[in-house]
């Protein structure tokens, strides 16, 4: 893409390449996150061999059967509670019959049966209702003796679990740090060569016709590298990484600019020199160039030869481009510095 390429041109170019910038991104995160579905270490497996399935069949045997104790306990109060209310009841009709039957003995009569009756199964029925709350005391008791044995016995079992799980998770802890770092290393294998060979590419072929596509797979791969170092390297090492990778860059452009403006591609020469003859400076020193041009000339100020007479029709050309514009004959007398240069 150059200068006399069309503008809609250029801006379709551009917005192609940054939907294919995005494609990429998007098609190495598909690749990295299937990645990070390698399988990782088995924590139960690692359980098992540091704990051993007896003494964990013990604790889930023990985890079940407090449960059921407390479920049988809730249930046990709710009886309880039921019967209480029962033995109330009970009590309070027990309560007027007997008041009934002293007012007819203070009275001077004597009750009758109905009423004797009556009493006597007001009082059963109270004895009947206190029995079935002292037999539910006792029921809740009981669980709740148990209750506390099996307390008791879990906190012995959970005393020698404790640190065999302590183990158990030091040795987890191990494994998935390893599996980590074997997914970062993955993941950089995959990474790493893309980001290297875009960046040669842009590097030596800055010319190539497809410098958009190779720049747009150079930033993916960039941002994916970013990505997996910060997943996976430590927050303390990861910003001393980030701030040597980012002097690298720099260091890596100024370098190249650098050589660039002591010694310049042909395109970027050849486009300099254009400039400066058309604006009557001189390409190298830009000291003005007089209005007379009818025959040979230097700078005055460096000394480059800035119009020679060309080899293939005599005629006055300009030293410092490729072509004559009498004849358009090329030489490569133009790629020096405009100092004379020796015929051969």
């Amino acid at each position: 893409m150059n200068d006399n390429t069309p503008w809609v041109l250029r801006w379709t170019i551009r917005l192609l390449s940054v939907l294919l910038l995005f494609l990429f991104v998007w098609l190495q995160g598909f690749l990295i996150g299937d990645i990070d579905d390698m399988e990782g270490p088995d924590r139960q497996a690692v359980e098992n061999k540091y704990v051993g399935p007896e003494l964990l069949r013990s604790e889930r045997e023990l985890t079940q059967q407090k449960k059921e104790l407390e479920r049988a306990i809730s249930r046990q109060q709710e009886i309880k509670a039921n019967r209480r209310e029962a033995m109330s009841v009970a009590q309070q009709t027990w309560n007027q019959i007997v008041q009934e039957h002293r007012r007819e003995l203070d009275a001077g009569r004597q009750p009758t049966k109905e009423l004797s009756s009556t009493l006597a199964e007001t009082q059963e029925r109270y004895l009947r209702a206190t029995a079935t709350v002292e037999e539910a005391n006792n029921e809740v008791g009981e669980l709740q003796q148990r209750q506390h044995a099996l307390i008791i016995e879990e906190e012995s079992l959970a005393g020698s679990l404790t640190d065999r799980r302590d183990n158990a998770r030091r040795a987890y802890t191990r494994l998935w740090d390893a599996h980590r770092w074997r997914v970062a290393a993955v993941k950089l294998a995959f990474v790493v060569p893309i980001f290297l060979l875009s960046s040669w590419l842009v590097w030596k072929r800055s010319n190539a016709i497809f410098r958009p596509m190779i720049l747009a797979l150079l930033l993916s791969s960039f941002y994916w590298l970013g990505v997996v170092m910060h997943q996976h390297f430590p927050a303390e090492y990861f910003k001393y990484i980030g701030i040597l990778a980012a002097i690298t860059i720099v260091v890596a452009f100024l370098l190249h600019a650098l050589r660039t403006a002591a010694k310049p591609q042909d395109d970027i020469l050849l486009r300099r020199r254009r400039e400066a003859y058309h604006s009557s400076r001189c390409p190298e020193c830009a000291y003005p160039i007089p209005q007379e041009k009818g025959g040979a000339m230097s700078c005055a100020s460096c000394g480059a030869s800035l119009f020679s007479e060309c080899p293939d029709c005599g005629k006055i050309r300009h030293h410092l481009l490729p072509h004559c514009r009498h004849c358009g004959a090329e030489t490569e007398r133009w790629r020096t510095l405009g100092r004379p240069v020796p015929e051969p």
